[in-house]
Protein backbone atom coordinates (compact mmCIF):
# COMPACT_ATOMS: atom_id res chain seq x y z
CA UNK A 1 0.00 0.00 0.00
CA UNK A 2 3.02 2.09 0.95
CA UNK A 3 4.34 1.23 -2.41
CA UNK A 4 1.04 2.88 -4.30
CA UNK A 5 1.29 6.22 -2.71
CA UNK A 6 4.73 6.47 -3.53
CA UNK A 7 4.28 5.60 -7.34
CA UNK A 8 1.41 7.98 -7.16
CA UNK A 9 3.20 10.55 -6.12
CA UNK A 10 5.89 10.31 -7.76
CA UNK A 11 3.78 10.26 -11.29
CA UNK A 12 2.08 13.55 -9.71
CA UNK A 13 5.86 15.01 -9.78
CA UNK A 14 6.62 14.07 -13.19
CA UNK A 15 3.27 15.50 -13.97
CA UNK A 16 3.74 18.65 -12.48
CA UNK A 17 7.19 18.99 -13.78
CA UNK A 18 6.10 19.90 -17.56
CA UNK A 19 4.14 22.56 -16.02
CA UNK A 20 6.48 24.45 -13.63
CA UNK A 21 9.08 24.56 -16.63
CA UNK A 22 6.29 26.14 -19.00
CA UNK A 23 5.29 28.57 -16.57
CA UNK A 24 6.44 31.74 -17.65
CA UNK A 25 9.04 33.59 -15.23
CA UNK A 26 8.58 36.57 -13.49
CA UNK A 27 11.22 39.07 -14.91
CA UNK A 28 10.66 39.12 -18.72
CA UNK A 29 14.29 41.24 -19.17
CA UNK A 30 16.39 38.31 -16.97
CA UNK A 31 14.67 35.49 -19.18
CA UNK A 32 15.61 37.07 -22.23
CA UNK A 33 19.28 37.61 -21.32
CA UNK A 34 19.41 33.99 -19.92
CA UNK A 35 18.29 32.59 -23.02
CA UNK A 36 19.88 34.98 -25.62
CA UNK A 37 22.70 36.03 -24.16
CA UNK A 38 23.84 33.50 -21.35
CA UNK A 39 22.81 30.54 -22.99
CA UNK A 40 24.32 31.09 -25.75
CA UNK A 41 28.17 31.84 -23.71
CA UNK A 42 27.69 35.82 -25.25
CA UNK A 43 29.13 34.59 -29.14
CA UNK A 44 28.25 37.16 -31.05
CA UNK A 45 26.99 34.76 -33.80
CA UNK A 46 25.18 32.98 -31.41
CA UNK A 47 23.22 35.59 -29.63
CA UNK A 48 22.34 37.18 -32.89
CA UNK A 49 20.97 34.08 -34.26
CA UNK A 50 19.21 32.88 -31.25
CA UNK A 51 17.45 36.43 -30.98
CA UNK A 52 15.96 36.03 -33.93
CA UNK A 53 14.78 32.34 -33.96
CA UNK A 54 12.91 34.24 -30.98
CA UNK A 55 11.12 37.07 -32.54
CA UNK A 56 13.78 39.84 -32.27
CA UNK A 57 13.87 42.26 -34.82
CA UNK A 58 16.31 44.47 -36.04
CA UNK A 59 16.06 48.39 -34.72
CA UNK A 60 17.93 51.12 -35.87
CA UNK A 61 19.50 52.18 -31.86
CA UNK A 62 23.28 52.10 -32.40
CA UNK A 63 25.19 51.48 -28.99
CA UNK A 64 27.26 53.55 -27.17
CA UNK A 65 30.43 53.52 -28.10
CA UNK A 66 34.12 53.14 -25.71
CA UNK A 67 37.22 54.87 -26.55
CA UNK A 68 39.32 52.04 -25.02
CA UNK A 69 37.29 49.14 -26.93
CA UNK A 70 37.78 48.81 -30.83
CA UNK A 71 34.45 47.40 -31.90
CA UNK A 72 34.38 44.96 -34.83
CA UNK A 73 30.89 43.91 -34.75
CA UNK A 74 27.45 45.45 -33.36
CA UNK A 75 24.17 44.83 -33.97
CA UNK A 76 20.63 46.69 -32.23
CA UNK A 77 17.56 44.22 -31.84
CA UNK A 78 14.44 44.79 -30.23
CA UNK A 79 11.42 42.81 -28.84
CA UNK A 80 8.03 43.76 -27.64
CA UNK A 81 5.72 41.56 -25.26
CA UNK A 82 4.95 42.29 -21.44
CA UNK A 83 7.35 45.14 -21.73
CA UNK A 84 9.65 46.75 -24.91
CA UNK A 85 12.96 45.25 -24.18
CA UNK A 86 16.35 46.16 -26.42
CA UNK A 87 19.38 43.93 -26.87
CA UNK A 88 22.34 45.38 -27.84
CA UNK A 89 25.66 43.11 -28.62
CA UNK A 90 29.29 43.75 -29.57
CA UNK A 91 32.54 42.00 -29.96
CA UNK A 92 36.32 43.89 -30.58
CA UNK A 93 39.47 44.73 -28.45
CA UNK A 94 39.78 46.10 -25.49
CA UNK A 95 43.13 48.22 -25.19
CA UNK A 96 45.12 47.43 -22.15
CA UNK A 97 48.71 48.17 -20.77
CA UNK A 98 49.38 44.50 -21.35
CA UNK A 99 47.78 43.68 -24.50
CA UNK A 100 45.01 43.95 -26.55
CA UNK A 101 42.04 41.60 -24.78
CA UNK A 102 39.33 40.20 -26.72
CA UNK A 103 35.67 41.74 -25.04
CA UNK A 104 32.11 40.76 -26.23
CA UNK A 105 29.34 42.01 -24.61
CA UNK A 106 25.71 41.44 -24.46
CA UNK A 107 23.13 44.00 -22.83
CA UNK A 108 18.98 43.39 -22.54
CA UNK A 109 17.53 46.87 -21.43
CA UNK A 110 13.90 47.46 -20.96
CA UNK A 111 11.91 50.92 -20.91
CA UNK A 112 10.20 50.12 -17.92
CA UNK A 113 12.00 50.30 -14.35
CA UNK A 114 12.07 46.92 -12.31
CA UNK A 115 13.44 47.12 -8.61
CA UNK A 116 13.98 43.61 -8.19
CA UNK A 117 16.58 43.16 -11.20
CA UNK A 118 19.23 43.37 -8.74
CA UNK A 119 17.90 40.86 -6.45
CA UNK A 120 16.38 38.57 -8.85
CA UNK A 121 20.08 38.24 -10.66
CA UNK A 122 22.08 37.48 -7.60
CA UNK A 123 19.10 34.80 -6.89
CA UNK A 124 19.59 33.56 -9.88
CA UNK A 125 23.32 33.30 -9.86
CA UNK A 126 23.03 32.27 -5.91
CA UNK A 127 25.88 34.55 -4.87
CA UNK A 128 26.03 38.09 -3.53
CA UNK A 129 27.71 40.91 -6.02
CA UNK A 130 31.69 41.28 -5.91
CA UNK A 131 31.27 45.03 -6.81
CA UNK A 132 28.16 47.80 -6.41
CA UNK A 133 25.59 48.89 -4.18
CA UNK A 134 21.62 48.01 -4.07
CA UNK A 135 20.49 49.70 -7.84
CA UNK A 136 23.88 48.72 -9.67
CA UNK A 137 25.83 44.97 -9.33
CA UNK A 138 28.41 43.24 -10.60
CA UNK A 139 29.12 39.49 -10.55
CA UNK A 140 32.68 38.05 -11.53
CA UNK A 141 31.91 34.75 -13.10
CA UNK A 142 33.17 32.14 -15.23
CA UNK A 143 31.99 32.77 -19.34
CA UNK A 144 29.63 29.87 -19.97
CA UNK A 145 26.29 29.01 -20.50
CA UNK A 146 26.16 28.04 -16.75
CA UNK A 147 28.14 30.86 -15.34
CA UNK A 148 29.84 30.05 -11.97
CA UNK A 149 31.33 32.43 -9.37
CA UNK A 150 35.05 33.84 -9.80
CA UNK A 151 36.59 35.65 -6.51
CA UNK A 152 37.75 39.41 -7.48
CA UNK A 153 41.36 37.72 -6.54
CA UNK A 154 41.31 35.10 -8.91
CA UNK A 155 40.36 37.38 -12.42
CA UNK A 156 43.97 37.26 -13.10
CA UNK A 157 44.01 33.43 -12.96
CA UNK A 158 41.10 33.05 -14.90
CA UNK A 159 41.99 35.57 -17.61
CA UNK A 160 45.25 33.35 -18.27
CA UNK A 161 43.53 30.37 -18.31
CA UNK A 162 40.68 31.14 -21.14
CA UNK A 163 38.81 34.65 -19.61
CA UNK A 164 36.57 35.55 -17.45
CA UNK A 165 32.95 37.48 -17.79
CA UNK A 166 30.87 39.89 -15.59
CA UNK A 167 27.35 40.18 -15.46
CA UNK A 168 26.15 43.39 -14.23
CA UNK A 169 22.27 44.07 -13.27
CA UNK A 170 21.05 47.94 -12.81
CA UNK A 171 17.86 49.71 -12.05
CA UNK A 172 16.88 52.78 -12.57
CA UNK A 173 13.48 54.88 -12.30
CA UNK A 174 12.90 54.51 -15.92
CA UNK A 175 14.78 50.95 -17.18
CA UNK A 176 16.40 47.53 -15.62
CA UNK A 177 19.73 46.50 -17.77
CA UNK A 178 21.80 43.28 -17.44
CA UNK A 179 24.96 43.02 -19.05
CA UNK A 180 27.11 40.43 -19.48
CA UNK A 181 30.60 41.73 -20.90
CA UNK A 182 33.18 38.75 -21.61
CA UNK A 183 36.99 39.34 -21.55
CA UNK A 184 39.87 36.69 -22.94
CA UNK A 185 43.26 36.97 -24.79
Amino acid sequence: MIRTSLLGLATLGVLALPLAASAAPADPALAAFQSICVANSNSYSAVISAAKAAGWTDTQLIPNTDDAVSITSKAALEKTGPVHLTLLVSQGLRHTKGGDVQEGDCKVSTDTADAAIVANTQGWLGFAPDAGDATLASFFVKTGAQPNHIAAGDLNAAMNSGGFSIIKAQQDQSSAILVYTTFSK
